[in-house]
């Protein structure tokens, strides 16, 4: 018996079905460790990916071995989670409540990132604005560059051999004001080991850096000038001033990006505020007052 050719709608239907098996093969999720019963997947390691902020996921999928690392973790974090589940850990009253005030954690900051972050945006206008309102945190503060020579305190020192390392101070001192080059004293006689070799120079720094006493004798010399003694927890210091910048506001362009990101930061934090005042609301989440307590 000679078989009849399928053709018309037989055909039709067997090819939907290849298409649907194709389908399912190309569906099949890829699978990159196992750990008890479970499969950890692709897709598992791109939720976790999902979990870092933007920027670091941007930096994760740089490199393959990030990637790597995050699987490697993921699986022993899987393997030891599968223990405690069959030691009954999970089930345990103080860990559910902890399990899910992490579950409740995580859920909040991922819709306040997806529907609150991700949908700010800034214009050039509100930069430049933020630019314009908050001047403190775009300038360059007052800086001096100074030169020092340390006469340094060794360990626990009796007041006698203090005064002997003033009087070495002194005659460091009397030296300077002599005229004798300020760099060449600071490699003779400096116990600083990082500033000796270079004469002393600490190059520029701004107020906040030093302890208060050198410091304040720093910021109050005007370049060309040498200090007095100067008296610190690290021994005793002579200071000459080699210049001093005051503070100035820099252009718009030059910090363009970065008072767009902190523009950003404000808006986002803004934006926060405003739902989470919105969310207790709705919510009508409040805070019992604790009870009082009892007067012995």
């Amino acid at each position: 018996m000679i078989k009849k050719s399928v053709s018309g709608p037989a055909v039709l239907v067997l090819a939907g079905l290849f298409l649907l098996t194709a389908a399912a093969y190309a569906a099949e999720p890829e699978i990159l460790a196992r750990v008890a019963n479970k499969n950890i997947t692709r897709a598992d390691i791109e939720a976790l990916i999902g979990m870092y902020p933007p920027n670091q996921q941007a930096m994760i999928r740089m490199d393959p071995k990030n990637e790597e690392a995050l699987l490697n973790n993921y699986v022993t974090i899987s393997a030891i989670a599968e223990v405690a589940r069959r030691q009954g850990f999970d089930k345990e009253k103080n860990m559910r409540r902890q399990l899910q005030i992490l579950s409740d954690e995580h859920l909040a900051k991922g819709y306040v990132q997806k529907n609150i972050i991700s949908k700010v945006k800034v214009t050039d206008k509100d930069v430049e604005e933020y630019y314009r309102n908050n001047p403190k945190e775009f300038e360059k503060p007052e800086t001096v560059r100074v030169r020092h020579i340390l006469i340094g305190f060794k360990g626990d020192m009796t007041e006698d051999q203090k005064k002997e390392l003033h009087k070495k101070a002194e005659k460091v001192l009397g030296k300077a004001k002599d005229g004798d080059d300020f760099g060449k004293l600071a490699s003779e006689y400096s116990d600083d080991p990082g500033s000796k070799t270079k004469g002393g120079d600490l190059g520029y720094f701004p107020k906040g850096n030093m302890v208060p006493e050198f410091e304040n004798a720093a910021f109050s010399l005007k370049p060309g000038d040498i200090s007095g003694i100067v008296e610190t927890p690290y021994g005793y210091h002579i200071i000459k001033s080699e210049d001093k910048k005051a503070a100035e506001m820099p252009a718009f362009e030059s910090v363009k990006e970065q008072a767009r990101g902190k523009a950003t930061q404000a808006a986002e934090k803004q934006k926060i505020e405003e739902f989470i005042e919105k969310a207790r609301k709705q919510t009508k989440a409040s805070i019992h007052p604790r009870p009082a307590e009892k007067k012995k």
